[in-house]
């Protein structure tokens, strides 16, 4: 069942860790931007709050990693990500509970990219 595999998966963090590292995770923050939060906002207001406050931490790593991308441009997209989009829709409905429960994921290869860039 789709909804037993996870979203996020280990070709994901191996873009995140490798030389797509950046376009990956900026893919990934669009991808929550724009089509997993609208969709967690719609159920209720306490959720919108805390979805919200979420948005607004991505949006600002977003910003910082612009500045990364004017000096490590992207052309190539991550077929992780892609994967990740395709499964989401395939679960419909039910997609954005799947994004939302694995955003601790995707915060954890977040820091696991942050961490891999420092170390270099």
């Amino acid at each position: 069942d789709q909804l037993h595999s996870l979203l996020l998966t280990q070709s994901l963090l191996d873009d995140f860790k490798g030389y797509l590292g950046c376009q990956a995770l900026s893919e990934m923050i669009q991808f929550y931007l724009e089509e997993v939060m609208p969709q967690a906002e719609n159920h209720g207001p306490d959720i919108k709050e805390h979805v919200n406050s979420l948005g607004e931490k991505l949006k600002t790593l977003r910003l910082r990693l612009r500045r990364c991308h004017r000096f490590l441009p992207c052309e190539n997209k991550s077929k992780a990500v892609e994967q990740v989009k395709k499964a989401f829709s395939k679960l419909q409905d039910r997609g954005v509970y799947k994004a939302m429960s694995e955003f601790d994921i995707f915060i954890n290869y977040i820091e696991t990219y942050v961490t891999t860039k420092m170390q270099k």
